[in-house]
C-alpha cells in the first residue's frame, strides 16, 4: 500500500510539473497581505510561517458543500467523517494531531467550546460556508501568537464584510441527493462610514443511517439519520474616528440531529441539539500609519441536550476571551508586538460529579515578538509567550523564525517553537475525568522550502516537521479515564504544487505523510512505544484540475487519496476491543458552473462519482456513495 501511495505523490507532481511548461499567468503572489501569520498584515514574501490561503473564489466553487468539505483538501489535514452521514461529528486531524491542538478562528478571534470531551475547538457542523470570505491556515505550533492549545497549527475563518454600495444582495438555493435542502441569504453594504453585513443559512438533509448494517444482516431497515441546521451572522463596522474604527459582531448557529447508537447499532430514539453563540467587538486603530492598536472581546456559549436509552445529558459551555495588542514599526526593516491575553472557561454539566458546581479555568498571558521584515532578503521573526494559569502556574513559551528569499524566485525558512496545553474541564472534572492530570508540553521543528518557478508558472513548497509532546492527554477505554502519556512523537512532510500551464486552466496538488507513536509505561518501571494515530493515514494526496472553458462555463475535478490507517472497535460488552486494519481508499468530485450573467449563476457538485461504498472512513459507520447538489447562486 506504501508503494501505491508513493506512485500516486510521484503522479500527481509529475502532471503538475508537465503542465508547467505552457504560457500562463503568474501563480506566485509574494506580495499578498495575509494577517494570520503575525496578527497583522504582512506580505507572505516577509514571513517563514507555512500559510495556505482558500480564496474567495475556490470558496465559491465550494457552494453546497461544507466548511469541512474544503479543509479535508488541504495538504496535511483530514477531516475524519466529511463522506460519512451528514449529522455525523467530524473529526480534525492535522499534521497527525487531533482538534484539541488545532484552534479555529473566526476573524483572528477564538471560537471555543467548553463543553468538549477532549477538545475545546468548535464543532465544525456549526460552521456554513456561505459566510465565509477566504480561510488562513497556518501550520506548525503558534502558541507565542495564539496561546494555549494551538499546537498543530491555526484555522482563520475570516467572514465577508461590507459591499462596496449601499445594498448589496446575494444568496444560493442548492437540492441534493437524500432529500437535502440548503439556502442562503444575505445583504451586505457601506454608507459613508458604515459597513455592514447579515447573512442566514438553513440546511436540512434526510441523510442516510449512520451506523453500518452488518454483513450478517441482509437488507436491514436501518432508518436514515438526518439533520437540521440554522445559522445567522451580523457584523457592522463603524468607522468612529479618523483612526478608530469598530466592529461588532453576532454569529448564531443551532442543528438538530439523529444518531445511531455505536458501530453497527441502529437506534431511533438517539437525538441531539446544539446551540452556539459567538458575539462580541473588534477595535482597531491606526497609528498613522506606523502601525495598530488592536482590541479583541468576545464571549461564546454552545449548550447541548442529548437524548438516548442511556439518559438525557444536558452540557453547558461558556467562554470569555479578551485581548489587547499593537503593532509598530521601529524602522523600515523592524517591527514589534506586544500584547496580552485574557481567557476563561466555565461548564456545567450533568456529568459532574457535582452536578451543582461550576467548574472554570482561567489564565492571563502577556506576549511580544519582533520581527525583521525583508532585511537584503532576510526576514526574522523572535517571539514568546508568559502564561499565568489559574491551575497550573506559569508557563514560557517561545517561537524562532527565520526566512531568506532569493531574488523573489526560491524562499527557505525554518522554525523552532514551543507549546503548551491545560486539560479540557471534562478531562478533568467529569465522571470520566481525572483531578490530578498534568498539562501537556511541546516542541515543534520544521523547514522547509518554496520555489517560483519557470517565470513563476509555477509554486511548489516542500516542508518537513517533527513535533514532540511531553505529558500528552488521551482517554483510555479500557479504565474509562483521562491519563497522562509519557511523550507523544510525530513526524511528517507535506508538499504543494499550484500551476496555471494555460490560459483558464489551473492545476493544484498535495501530499502529506505523517507519522507519530507514544511511549508511556506499560509496567511499571518499563517503557512501551508503539503507533497511536487511530485513524489518521501515513499519506493522502489530491489533485485538482480546473479549467474555464468559455467566459461562461467552468469545470473542476478533484481526486482523493487516503492511505490506510487503522480504527479501534468496540463491541457489544463483554467483548474486548479490536484493532481493525482500514483499507486505502480514492474518491473523485466535481463541479461545474454555468454564469449566465455576472451576477448570477448555475452550479453542479457531485461527489464520489464512483460510488465507492466499500471502505471505511470510521470502522461501522456508513459512507456516502455517488451524491450531488445543484442550484443557483445570485448577487444583486
Amino acid at each position: 500500500m506504501k508503494k501505491k501511495s508513493t506512485m500516486l505523490t510521484f503522479s500527481l507532481l509529475a502532471i503538475c510539473y508537465a503542465a508547467s511548461a505552457q504560457d500562463s499567468a503568474q501563480v506566485s503572489q509574494l506580495n499578498t497581505f495575509v494577517v494570520t501569520a503575525t496578527k497583522f498584515a504582512k506580505k507572505q514574501s516577509e514571513t517563514g510561517k507555512v500559510l495556505t490561503v482558500i480564496t474567495s473564489r475556490q470558496l465559491a466553487q465550494n457552494i453546497g458543500r461544507s466548511v469541512a468539505d474544503v479543509l479535508n483538501e488541504q495538504a496535511g489535514i483530514v477531516i475524519n467523517g466529511v463522506g460519512s452521514n451528514p449529522g455525523k461529528n467530524r473529526e480534525l486531524y492535522f499534521r497527525g494531531a487531533t482538534s484539541q491542538y488545532t484552534p479555529i478562528l473566526m476573524d483572528g478571534i477564538p471560537v471555543a467550546d467548553a463543553t468538549g470531551l477532549t477538545s475545546s475547538a468548535i464543532d465544525l457542523r456549526f460552521l456554513p460556508v456561505d459566510q465565509v470570505e477566504r480561510i488562513e491556515i497556518l501550520r506548525g505550533t503558534q502558541s507565542t501568537m495564539y496561546g494555549a492549545d494551538a499546537i498543530a497549527g491555526i484555522i482563520n475563518i475570516i467572514t465577508k464584510k461590507g459591499g462596496d454600495k449601499p445594498v448589496n444582495a446575494f444568496g444560493d438555493l442548492a437540492w441534493g441527493s437524500n432529500r437535502s435542502l440548503k439556502g442562503s441569504l444575505g445583504l451586505r453594504g457601506q454608507q459613508n462610514n458604515v459597513d455592514y453585513n447579515l447573512g442566514f443559512t438553513h440546511y436540512e438533509t434526510d441523510g442516510i443511517s449512520e451506523a453500518a448494517p452488518p454483513d450478517s444482516i441482509r437488507d436491514p431497515h436501518y432508518d436514515r439519520d438526518g439533520i437540521k441546521q440554522n445559522s445567522f451572522t451580523a457584523n457592522v463596522g463603524i468607522q468612529a474616528t479618523e483612526h478608530l474604527k469598530l466592529r461588532p459582531f453576532l454569529f448564531y448557529s443551532n442543528y438538530k440531529s439523529l444518531y445511531d447508537g455505536g458501530p453497527f447499532v441502529d437506534a431511533i430514539e438517539n437525538k441531539n441539539q446544539s446551540d452556539l453563540l459567538h458575539t462580541g467587538l473588534r477595535a482597531d486603530y491606526d497609528l498613522n500609519g506606523n502601525g495598530q492598536l488592536h482590541g479583541n472581546f468576545s464571549y461564546q456559549k454552545v449548550t447541548r441536550r442529548d437524548e438516548s436509552a442511556w439518559g438525557i445529558t444536558n452540557l453547558d459551555g461558556r467562554s470569555y476571551f479578551g485581548e489587547v495588542y499593537g503593532n509598530y514599526n521601529i524602522t523600515g526593516w523592524l517591527q514589534a508586538l506586544v500584547g496580552v491575553e485574557y481567557r476563561k472557561s466555565q461548564m456545567f454539566d450533568t456529568a459532574y460529579r457535582d452536578p451543582y458546581g461550576i467548574r472554570e479555568m482561567h489564565n492571563t498571558s502577556p506576549y511580544a515578538a519582533l520581527f525583521i521584515k525583508d532585511l537584503h532578503g532576510f526576514s526574522f521573526e523572535l517571539g514568546g509567550r508568559y502564561t499565568m494559569h489559574s491551575q497550573y502556574g506559569n508557563n514560557f513559551t517561545y517561537t524562532i523564525n527565520p526566512s531568506y528569499l532569493i531574488s523573489d524566485k526560491l524562499k527557505i525558512f525554518a522554525s523552532v517553537a514551543s507549546g503548551f496545553k491545560a486539560p479540557t474541564l471534562t478531562a478533568l472534572y467529569s465522571i470520566w475525568g481525572s483531578p490530578d492530570l498534568k498539562p501537556e508540553h511541546a516542541t515543534s521543528f520544521e523547514a522547509g522550502a518554496q520555489a517560483f518557478l519557470l517565470n513563476d508558472k509555477l509554486n511548489l513548497r516542500a516542508v518537513a516537521f517533527k513535533r514532540d509532546l511531553k505529558d500528552v492527554i488521551a482517554f483510555i477505554p479500557q479504565t474509562n479515564r483521562y491519563t497522562n502519556f509519557n511523550q507523544q512523537n510525530d513526524k511528517g512532510l507535506e508538499i504543494e504544487v499550484a500551476a496555471q500551464p494555460a490560459k483558464g486552466l489551473s492545476v493544484r496538488a498535495t501530499y502529506a505523510y505523517v507519522d507519530g507513536e507514544v511511549t508511556t509505561q506499560a509496567t511499571p518501571g518499563k517503557d512501551t512505544t508503539y503507533n497511536n494515530l487511530v485513524r489518521r493515514p501515513n499519506h493522502t494526496g489530491t489533485l485538482n484540475v480546473g479549467y474555464q472553458f468559455t467566459k461562461h462555463l467552468f469545470v473542476s475535478t478533484t481526486l482523493r487519496h487516503t492511505g490506510t490507517r487503522y480504527d479501534q472497535y468496540y463491541p457489544p460488552f463483554p467483548q474486548p476491543m479490536e484493532i481493525m486494519p482500514l483499507d486505502a481508499y480514492t474518491t473523485l468530485d466535481a463541479y461545474v458552473e454555468y454564469r449566465f450573467s455576472p451576477k448570477a449563476n448555475l452550479f453542479f457538485n457531485a461527489n464520489n462519482i464512483t460510488n465507492n461504498k466499500k471502505y471505511w472512513e470510521i470502522y461501522g459507520y456508513s459512507v456516502l456513495g455517488f451524491n450531488v447538489a445543484a442550484g443557483i447562486s445570485f448577487t444583486l
